[in-house]
């Protein structure tokens, strides 16, 4: 994502679209240059558990635990996220 980012500047919008599971995905998607982050999976993870019922949970949930990532990283605000939020493992 980072990659993308800095080869097409800040102009152009760019949307994660794929890999998000959990809250803590969209934080490091925004942090490594995202616009916006697609959540298809976990969306129909909730609709063929439970329906629209089900949607509407899985979607609270993410926002939760996207909530609650930004409060563990002492992130008041989703303008404040950016890539000094990221620690990458050592290769090896």
């Amino acid at each position: 994502m980072a990659a993308v980012r800095d080869a097409v500047g800040d102009a152009p919008d760019v949307i994660c679209d794929g890999g998000i599971r959990r809250g803590s995905d969209v934080v490091k998607a925004l942090a490594l240059g995202a616009t916006a982050c697609s959540i298809g999976r976990p969306y129909l993870y909730g609709l063929a558990a439970g329906g629209e019922r089900g949607v509407d949970r899985a979607l609270t949930l993410l926002g939760e635990e996207f909530q609650r990532t930004l409060m563990l990283a002492g992130i008041n605000d989703v303008a404040s996220i950016s890539r000094r939020h990221i620690r990458r493992r050592p290769r090896g």
